[in-house]
């Protein structure tokens, strides 16, 4: 397939889910992306594969005497250096922009900050969640009566600022082609999600009133809601104009006003005890958007995702596991390699790109500023025991028979 980024090399000290999330897509275009991250801090856990897969792993504490001057010897053959700590401890360790491009002119640098590299929030930490919350997504999400909501994920915000983060680097990369000039990327979580409610921006800024928390509940539609179905925590989502009220009404065998006014519990009534699959199929074939709602054991298993080649392998056998492919598809045809242990290249890295001698790596072995943590054993499978007593806890309503039911798809 093509792999438009083979030939490019990034180095990255990424943390969290954000910059990860974008190096990730820079890895399936075809990148070479090193991770670099201290040994002494980490923790040895075992990676996320989704952000590891596809990346070497460089153990590097900046803290150490000599940390710095390493990542510098590193940074200076790379395209893209890129970090998501906050601009202080890159200016600390003489690592922010000013000095890589000062040993390496044309580089594309990203700063990927909670608030920015500038301004009086400029110094201050943020995650994903608090980008959320600081953004306003929070205060539109939830039902009128309740606390405010947030996105289903923890990482929401931060996959939006991720991939708001790769489209400028592609730009940047053009950008270098065409002029011979790198770019400094100055991107935050906080900016990237107040791009995505831009509209009500625009409408506050003008004196309309902060749009209502509806729950489920959308003014476009007649009937805009989730209803239980047959089976533990299974639902529909249905929406349906007011020109559709009485197709719906057929189809579940009751009777709706016209404007759908007060829908929602007599609908709920008769798709109580369904099979949803059969009503969604039902519900569709009338040209009335419906789906069933998934959780994350069905994408694994969902036949259309494996029709398209979505999903990627990792590993062989019995031990393979499929991960989400790119954002631009193809996952089946994108080469990925599973996460490996922290510090597992540093050889390589301080050889091959930061054209260290070997008594050069031995010494910065020796003096604590490179190093490996052991890899990670694999999680193992949760005990009947420990399962049922997270279900008792509230934190899982149930816990499936069949773990793998992708595996008919992957052969």
């Amino acid at each position: 397939m093509d792999r438009p980024l083979e030939g490019i090399r990034v180095l990255s000290m990424e943390q969290a889910a954000a910059l990860p999330f974008t190096t990730r897509h820079l890895a399936d275009l075809g990148a070479e992306v090193i991770r670099v991250e201290s040994h002494k801090r980490g923790t040895g856990a075992q990676p996320e594969p989704d952000l590891f897969r596809s990346k070497r792993r460089l153990g590097l504490d900046l803290g150490t005497e000599g940390g710095p001057e390493l990542f510098r010897r590193v940074a200076a053959g790379c395209d893209i250096v890129a970090h998501n700590f906050t601009p202080r401890v890159m200016r600390q360790f003489g690592i922010d922009y000013p000095s890589i491009k000062a040993i390496n002119p044309d580089v594309v640098y990203l700063s990927l900050t909670g608030f920015g590299t500038t301004g009086p929030w400029g110094e201050r930490p943020l995650f994903g969640p608090g980008a959320e919350a600081v953004s306003g997504h929070n205060e539109m999400i939830g039902p009128a009566e309740e606390w405010p909501g947030r996105p289903g994920t923890i990482v929401y915000a931060d996959n939006t600022c991720g991939l708001n983060a790769l489209f400028a680097i592609l730009a940047a990369l053009d950008h270098r082609d065409a002029t011979g000039e790198g770019t400094h990327i100055d991107i935050s979580l906080y900016e990237t999600a107040i791009s995505n409610i831009g509209s009500v921006v625009t409408e506050r800024s003008f004196g309309a009133p902060l749009p209502k928390r509806m729950g489920n509940g959308d003014a476009r539609y007649a009937v805009h809601g989730v209803y239980s179905t047959l089976g533990l925590d299974r639902h529909v989502a249905i929406s349906a104009t007011r020109e559709q009220v009485p197709a719906l009404a057929a189809a579940l065998g009751v009777s709706l006003h016209d404007d759908g006014a007060g829908a929602d519990l007599t609908i709920a009534a008769a798709l109580s005890g369904r099979d949803g699959s059969q009503m969604v199929g039902a519900l569709q074939a009338l040209g009335i958007a419906a789906a069933e709602v998934a959780d994350a054991a069905d994408q694994s298993a969902d036949e259309h995702l494996w029709a398209r080649g979505y999903f990627g392998m990792l590993g062989a056998g019995e031990t393979s596991i499929p991960v989400a492919g790119p954002t631009f598809g193809g996952g089946r045809d994108v080469p990925m390699t599973p996460p490996r242990a922290m510090g597992e290249d540093n050889e390589w890295v301080l050889s091959q790109v930061a054209g260290l001698t070997a008594s050069e790596i031995a010494a910065a072995l020796e003096s604590g500023a490179v190093g490996a943590l052991p890899a990670p054993r694999p999680r193992p499978r949760p005990t009947p025991e420990q399962t049922a007593l997270r279900i008792n806890r509230g934190e899982l309503s149930r816990v499936d028979d069949v773990y793998d039911g992708w595996r008919r798809f992957a052969r």
